[in-house]
């Protein structure tokens, strides 16, 4: 069913390449691009409610109007195809709105970004639900329109979905700024306590944003927020040459440096598999997470990929596969003077420290940042560089007066399976 919509995906594929790549574009097109995006998100969920209100409707015809023993059979096989609809509708949802926040990572550090994914708890925030019927989203279009015409990029937080904080965020600096939208035929607006919290967690972000600390972030504290000290680098050149490749061979593999291998593939051939000499390995395919709507907080695929690539990607003619070998990462980690113990349990990856004990020093590594390699097709030199820098700094911070950490019990006892 997907792949009735490659008019539109192919439309806004060419609209965001323009609004990624030229540079005195007015905003005013970024709002368009929205207002596109926004018709078909609402058509998708007209479909939804469409298609729930026809399973409910059989369910029920089964339940309560004893059907014959043939019309009993042909329910049985309705169901599941409307739930494969349904589920399709929700999946095109996710990829357009995976449009809308490509803008947001265009303009803004995504690491920013991904802040706007959780709430107080560091708990993934629940989505604010159907954008049709939205009350308020009249007022939010109207904010959004206004920061278009005085050329200040911006995005409607529905339209995305990393960014569930404020209704409209803007653009124009590298940390983006949310704006909470209220409407009131009284001029004496007395928030409610819902109000009142999102107000508060958006004044915390901002807050974080600006001072690049807080003593108390969301349950945890005191949390520093550092520049990256090397620009960052993609192996894009690579993952696009490789799928070109698949095009002719069906099947083809890269590994754009040591530890990392890429599989582009329109059909599965194992004799590909061969030329990945590894016997620890961390397979990731893309699709999967693609599929199952669990990207984000991830930059969106439509800024790693060429724009000739992405129809065939959403549809899911074009598998993309990651393999990161693990021995070799851990060797190249040891070359670079730190030890690593793998854990790939709950939020954490792995674990660092300069000599192999971690009461003389270290720290971890999240799931979501170690596999930015693999979702963004990071350069592992580049990580590598960077961890020892953020090692680095976490041992001259360590022994400063006033700030010993309590090591958990868990770190002591911290080991894997995998030689070096």
């Amino acid at each position: 069913m997907v792949a009735r919509y490659k008019k539109s995906i192919d439309q806004f594929t060419m609209m965001l390449h323009i609004i990624k790549t030229k540079k005195d574009l007015h905003a005013g097109a970024i709002v368009d691009f929205q207002l596109l995006l926004l018709t078909k998100v609402k058509e998708a969920e007209k479909a939804i409610l469409r298609t729930k209100a026809i399973i409910q409707k059989l369910r029920l015809e089964k339940s309560n109007d004893r059907p014959t023993k043939e019309r009993s059979k042909e329910i049985t096989k309705l169901i599941p195809k409307f739930e494969e609809k349904l589920e399709d509708y929700k999946y095109i949802i996710y990829i357009w709105k995976m449009y809308g926040e490509s803008i947001a990572f265009i303009f803004c550090d995504k690491y920013a970004i991904k802040h706007f994914l959780y709430d107080k708890n560091y708990n993934i925030k629940e989505t604010a639900g159907f954008i049709s019927g939205k009350e308020g989203l009249k007022a939010e279009l109207m904010f959004l329109k206004e920061a278009g015409k005085n050329n200040v990029p911006a995005v409607l937080c529905d339209l995305t979905n990393t960014l569930r904080h404020g209704d409209v965020c803007l653009l124009g600096r590298s940390d983006p700024f949310p704006i909470e939208i209220k409407t009131t035929k009284s001029d004496a607006y007395k928030p409610d306590k819902r109000a009142e919290k999102q107000f508060r967690s958006i004044g915390e972000l901002n807050s974080f944003f600006k001072n690049d600390a807080a003593e108390n972030f969301r349950g945890g504290g005191p949390v520093v927020r550092n520049e990256l000290s090397f620009k960052e680098k993609y192996h894009f050149q690579a993952i696009n040459q490789c799928i070109e490749k698949a095009y002719i061979e069906e099947m083809s593999h890269v590994s754009p440096e040591s530890g990392i291998h890429y599989i582009a593939a329109l059909k599965f051939k194992p004799e590909v598999y061969k030329q990945i000499s590894a016997k620890y390995v961390h397979q990731i395919n893309l699709n999967t997470f693609k599929r199952e709507l669990n990207w984000h907080p991830y930059t969106p695929f439509h800024l790693s990929l060429a724009p000739e690539h992405l129809y065939k990607f959403i549809i899911g003619n074009l598998s993309i596969i990651v393999i990161l070998d693990l021995q070799i990462i851990k060797r190249r980690f040891k070359q670079n003077g730190m030890h690593l113990t793998y854990l790939q349990d709950g939020p954490w990856y792995a674990q660092i420290s300069a000599t192999g004990n971690i009461l003389e020093g270290g720290l971890r590594i999240s799931m979501q940042s170690f596999l930015r390699l693999a979702f963004e097709f990071q350069s592992l030199s580049w990580a590598i560089k960077q961890y020892k820098e953020h090692l680095k700094s976490f041992m001259e911070e360590k022994d400063r007066p006033g700030r010993a950490m309590e090591i958990p019990p868990d770190w002591f006892t911290a080991k894997d399976c995998i030689p070096a």
